[in-house]
């Protein structure tokens, strides 16, 4: 049993708790815990007494996740919906840390649902003096585990200096655009094999250490809500045939029809076929059944494009919404609201 790694037999709880567990399994071990009574497996009284200090410890996964500074940056949220992120899987706290050649990965948290991905590292040198900028990258490869790739973009540097000041310590992100979203749940191994120097543009530098930090992480949908809208709206003088709306509370999806976002394309003299933007519909803001307006103000465009003759637009929300508060979508200059039925 003294052989056995216990780190690795409790890994998707919180650190406290599985801190909590090792100390119980550990006061097993010595005599200070006392064992159930007439059991006869020790590793059954073992696992029964875990799960004791498990429960003892936690209300829930939502009442325990403590979510990081950054993430909270990235994704701005009160404490009521982080913590409804976590219970609906939208946000999740990781624990695995890797440290080689003198330096330390950790991932900390993911953020995701069915349209987009973040994930969240902290890459710390044992060397004090060594400064990590912004202009460091690292060497990063992605495996699906014999899956398809469900990204049609994937993003991911160290932050920058105004997010961060310059030290021997940095955050490093992962963002991605899901191509096409998925029933079931896939793992992604990442494997970081260097920290590399500032580079020329777009070009990696040398490397400053080399090493083997690989990471298992889970993409997971979530299912949005729809709303079949099929209704005409004014948006910035012209008539826009609006067929759904999807969200969820970190992002939305916009579907209109082909004939009213061509008038809204004349009007802003823009050309959709060469990647141009409607600036009519940019997502800037939604309404709550209470009256209360959340504007946009650095939304993300993820895709936007056509689907079988319709505009389709997705995008990630910088504010968390309360989905089911949601009365209409707000777009344009204007504000133009498209009101839910």
């Amino acid at each position: 049993m003294k052989n056995r790694n216990w780190n690795y037999e409790f890994p998707e709880v919180p650190e406290h708790v599985h801190q909590t567990v090792l100390s119980t399994l550990a006061g097993l071990e010595d005599g200070k815990v006392k064992r159930v009574k007439r059991m006869k497996k020790g590793k059954i009284a073992i696992l029964i007494a875990a799960a004791v200090a498990v429960l003892g410890t936690t209300v829930s996964a939502a009442e325990i996740f403590k979510w990081n500074k950054r993430a909270a940056e990235v994704f701005v949220a009160d404490e009521a919906q982080q913590k409804e992120l976590v219970t609906e899987q939208i946000a999740r706290e990781e624990y695995q840390t890797i440290s080689d050649a003198g330096l330390t990965i950790r991932a900390i948290q993911t953020i995701q649902d069915n349209n987009c991905f973040y994930a969240l590292f902290e890459i710390t040198a044992e060397d004090e003096g060594m400064q990590i900028t912004e202009n460091h990258s690292m060497g990063v490869l992605f495996d699906y585990q014999g899956d398809e790739n469900p990204f049609c973009v994937l993003e991911w540097g160290f932050v920058g200096e105004r997010q961060q000041t310059v030290s021997n310590s940095r955050y490093f992100e992962i963002t991605g655009t899901k191509a096409e979203p998925g029933q079931e749940d896939l793992n992604m191994k990442i494997q970081f094999s260097s920290l590399n120097a500032p580079g020329a543009k777009a070009v990696d530098g040398e490397p400053v250490l080399e090493g083997n930090w690989e990471f298992l992480l889970n993409l997971h949908t979530t299912a949005p809500v729809r709303y079949e809208i099929n209704k005409e709206y004014q948006i910035a003088d012209c008539a826009v045939m609006v067929k759904a709306v999807e969200l969820t509370p970190i992002s939305v999806k916009l579907v209109c029809d082909m004939e009213g976002v061509r008038l809204l394309e004349k009007q802003e003299g823009v050309n959709l076929d060469q990647a141009d933007q409607l600036s009519s519909l940019f997502i800037n803001g939604i309404k709550y059944q209470d009256g209360t307006v959340v504007e946009e103000e650095g939304y993300q465009e993820l895709q936007v494009g056509w689907e079988d003759d319709m505009y389709t637009k997705t995008a990630r929300l910088t504010n968390v919404i309360d989905v089911e508060k949601v009365s209409a979508l707000l777009v344009g200059e204007n504000m133009d609201e498209i009101v839910f039925p």
